[in-house]
């Protein structure tokens, strides 16, 4: 350490006491007094400076710039400071530890520097590098989907036009590729995203029995084409509302569903179980869980199970497709959520997955419980799974079971209901035991390609169930037995239904979308379900169009050249408020797709969120909806 004059000839030993202590500091260190003036440096400091002598160096107020916020406290409190040095048009990022020492009536600050520019410059790239990942994945999600919104959407329209068979063999495999590697690219994004930290659960209020028993059907397809058999148990318990990220769960599902369906065999069974485990009425635990009778995973393969990627080489040589990171995404997600991804397996034998989630109750009221009423389930041999499952239903419905393995037996006069499940029910059969039976209810489960046989014994059975049982089915056939719920009330339903679709007729869309193929598609879908469509090209010509004519739906890309669709839809917005138009919903057509997406777009004013590539279906399923909607605003605007 070398030290000048001091202010107060006394404190020499007191320095030099706190110079043989500073000698093994490998940063720049120095002593001033609180004015700044340089008391004592050691050797590392003369070094940086590029001086053999502490009188050659500059004032403080020359080389070292703090943070504004800083600057006042620098010279009279400790702690730490951040600023830059600036030596010979060099530039440096520092950290400044500051310790202020009493040496008698006198007080000298102790000051560390150290040099924070290459922590700073990985900071910047770092930055630079999630802003970089950030706009990939945006565009990367828009490059893909736009395009791919044609080619499924055409491929749908080619599945439906007359073709011989040969030609409908090659449509499918081609849509089903499509559609395959759609799921790749996404589950790929979202895993990007979820590294990137740009993901965090969204919690909002959803009924779980719209949300589950909607993904349950999606599957039908996937299990006819294997022959698999497709079971779902949903808690008839559950509240009508509760809290949690019905996006992110059914991401989850879907992946476990689609994996235990990609490795369990033609006759195999899939069952997907939601039932709860905790009920504090305020908040439930609810256990989600897929098994399935598949091939199972041996231990050696449970340790890498988990890792992006890892069950891509070995799905090519047993012919499965995915590049195995499904899995892997569902298991961040899970652990987003506070949870854990739970594994049972045997090979040979199959696998089940499972996790727990709490969730709040928002809406108490749940599905009446069945109370009163005695229930006979009859099977063939084997007991059927869904007769287990029925009977499952049945005891969390509070219904009174029994079991029986003849339909000539002593204890069915004592019970309101008998469900059947037979294969190929017939008319005689059904007419036998009526006339044993003449007060026995009966109900009959049906497999959903079994429609003509339904409407043949519709005439003389009560009700037909159809797999996979879904709550509500169970208790809406189980209510109308009870009487609590009428079939005049539930025809009257369908009759207001249809009678709201009457604003749905003839109506007048505007699209507006920059890619050319995908408008031809949306005008081809749209003019062959009845609407009329006028089509425009950008934002601009979206509002200028709109100015001089009146629609009752808007479809708007979001991004377009001249103005996009997120401006575009504000001045829409403001036309419908200055002219009085009334409701005119506007739903986003768009290619942004990552998770956030949806929730930007939405704040922004639009009334909904249709990602790419577009389900045919679902566009038209909204469509009614919302035009429905807006009917019915308009009605009740009227009165």
């Amino acid at each position: 350490m070398v030290y000048t004059k001091l202010l107060n000839a006394s404190l020499s030993p007191f320095v030099e006491i706190l110079t043989s202590c500073s000698k093994t500091h490998s940063d720049p260190f120095a002593y001033t007094n609180l004015e700044g003036e340089m008391i004592g440096v050691n050797s590392i400091f003369l070094t940086f400076f590029g001086v053999s002598s502490i009188d050659e160096i500059p004032n403080m107020e020359q080389w070292l710039q703090l943070e504004e916020a800083e600057s006042s406290s620098f010279l009279t409190n400790s702690g730490t400071y951040y600023g830059k040095i600036i030596l010979t048009h060099t530039t440096y990022d520092i950290s400044i530890l500051v310790e202020k020492i009493s040496l008698g009536d006198e007080s000298i600050l102790a000051i560390e520097f150290k040099d924070t520019s290459a922590l700073e410059r990985a900071r910047a790239a770092e930055n630079y590098f999630n802003a970089f990942k950030k706009k990939l994945l945006m565009s990367i999600s828009h490059e893909f989907r736009t395009p791919m919104n044609a080619i499924i959407g055409f491929v749908d329209l080619l599945y439906s036009s007359p073709l011989s068979s040969w030609q409908q063999e090659y449509v499918d495999l081609a849509g089903k590729s499509a559609h395959s590697m759609m799921r790749n690219i996404e589950n790929l994004l979202e895993l990007m995203q979820v590294e990137s930290g740009g993901i965090a659960p969204v919690l909002r209020e959803f009924n779980p029995f719209e949300v589950f028993e909607s993904f349950s059907i999606q599957f039908e397809e996937f299990i006819e084409l294997k022959e698999i058999q497709w079971s779902v148990l949903i808690d008839p318990r559950l509240p009508l509302g509760i809290i949690g990220d019905p996006e992110k769960i059914t991401a989850i599902l879907r992946n476990l569903v689609q994996n235990a369906i990609k490795f369990t065999p033609a006759l195999g069974q899939v069952l997907l179980e939601i039932l709860i485990v905790k009920d504090d009425l305020d908040v439930l635990e609810v256990e989600y869980a897929i098994s399935d009778t598949g091939v199972g995973i041996d231990e050696n393969r449970m340790k890498t199970l988990l890792r992006p990627f890892s069950s891509a080489l070995e799905n090519q040589p047993h012919g499965q497709d995915g590049i195995g990171v499904g899995l892997s995404l569902s298991h961040k997600y899970i652990n987003m959520m506070d949870s854990h991804l739970l594994l049972a397996s045997e090979v040979g034998r199959g696998s089940r997955f499972s996790f727990r989630l709490s969730h709040s109750v928002s809406n108490e009221k749940r599905l009446h419980s069945i109370e009163g009423k005695k229930v006979a389930l009859y099977t063939h041999e084997p007991y059927s799974t869904e007769c287990a499952l029925l009977e499952k239903y049945f005891s969390l419905f509070a219904l009174d079971k029994l079991k029986i393995s003849s339909l000539v037996n002593s204890q069915l006069p004592q019970c309101d209901v008998v469900v059947l499940d037979i294969p190929h029910l017939s008319l005689s059969q059904v007419e036998s035991l009526k006339a044993l039976y003449p007060h026995l209810q009966i109900v009959a489960v049906l497999n959903v390609k079994e429609k003509e046989r339904a409407h043949f014994l519709s005439t003389i059975i009560e009700a037909v169930i159809t797999p996979p049982l879904l709550p509500t089915s169970v208790h809406k056939i189980f209510s109308i037995l009870e009487k609590t719920v009428s079939i005049d009330e539930d025809i009257f339903e369908e009759v207001k239904e249809t009678q709201l679709q009457e604003g749905v007729v003839n109506a007048k869309i505007l699209v507006a979308e920059d890619n050319p193929i995908n408008l031809r598609l949306l005008e081809t879908i749209l003019k062959h379900h009845g609407f009329r469509v006028t089509l425009v090209e950008n934002g601009q010509k979206a509002v200028d169009v709109y100015l001089k004519e009146s629609f009752d739906l808007v479809l708007m890309d979001i991004d377009m050249p001249v103005m996009d669709g997120l401006t575009a839809n504000r001045l829409i917005k403001e036309i419908d408020k200055r002219d009085g138009r009334g409701f005119v919903p506007v739903i986003a057509l768009t290619a942004h797709a990552l998770l956030g997406d949806r929730e930007r777009i939405i704040r922004a004013g639009l009334d909904a969120h249709l990602a790419k590539p577009i389900d045919k279906t679902f566009l038209l399923e909204t469509i009614d909806r919302y035009l429905a909607m807006a009917a019915l605003k308009r009605k009740t605007a009227t009165i």
